[in-house]
């Protein structure tokens, strides 16, 4: 089975010791065959499990990561599992499994700046965000409470960081398994209370290919209650955590 994702996104999927700094995530990623075997990351540890599971193996097809619903409608792969979650926007002829890995947006701030220990502290503060639907649906229906003034960063969670390293963030909220794995491996930040809202990641398939999509919920199901679930979420939020 081929499965579409982007290999440049840690710590989801990434080759270790390769050197991101020089990509345009605009451009096609190129990784050649023998880079993209040595892909790890939390969704590669998921893939393996289902794998067992399915009794299958997955072959990887590497695609911009906004580019995965189109691929998929393009017969290119036959599933996209890559920190994926359904939007508004996704068409009707992709279907869905139920999620695999739960998480929300989270917040950080610098470990040297006590002043946010929560929403109700941005008032007047720069708080960064990526322009993704589902974290401005979440800022959208937390407007009214936030006070915050929003900063887009569309260069993702890296940046995010390096913007907040750099002082010119106050804060910033982005995906929770991206913010704890940061945090986790520098001290020079600290999350911020817990998750403002809650979504999934989960797998996607053509509508039209149902027998795939009810294994794959199948296996799904049996892997969210196991042992295997839970030390993958501690290998990948908590301290120790792998470097990209």
């Amino acid at each position: 089975m081929r499965v579409g994702l982007d290999p440049r996104a840690a710590p989801w999927v990434f080759v270790p010791g390769h050197d991101y700094t020089r990509e345009s995530y605009d451009q096609e990623p190129s990784l050649s065959k023998r880079q993209l075997a040595r892909v790890v990351g939390l969704d590669i540890d998921i893939l393996r499990e289902l794998e067992r599971r399915l009794g299958t193996r997955f072959e990887l097809v590497q695609t911009r990561w906004i580019d995965l619903e189109p691929g998929l409608l393009a017969s290119r792969y036959d599933l996209i599992l890559n920190a994926w979650t359904p939007s508004a926007t996704t068409p009707e002829t992709i279907a869905a499994t139920d999620a695999y890995y739960s998480w929300g947006l989270l917040m950080a701030t610098r470990s040297n700046d006590p002043s946010i220990r929560g929403p109700g502290d941005l008032t007047g503060k720069r708080l960064g965000h990526v322009s993704d639907p589902s974290v401005l649906l979440a800022l959208h229906a937390m407007s009214h409470s936030l006070g915050a003034q929003r900063v887009v960063v569309d260069q993702g969670g890296d940046e995010l960081f390096r913007r907040l390293g750099r002082g010119e963030l106050d804060a910033v909220v982005f995906d929770s398994a991206f913010v704890r794995w940061r945090v986790a491996r520098d001290p020079a930040f600290r999350v911020v209370g817990e998750p403002l809202n809650q979504l999934g990641y989960r797998i996607g398939v053509r509508a039209a290919d149902r027998p795939l999509l009810e294994r794959l919920q199948s296996a799904v199901g049996a892997f969210v209650d196991s042992p295997e679930a839970w030390q993958i979420r501690r290998k990948w939020e908590g301290a120790g955590t792998p470097a990209p």
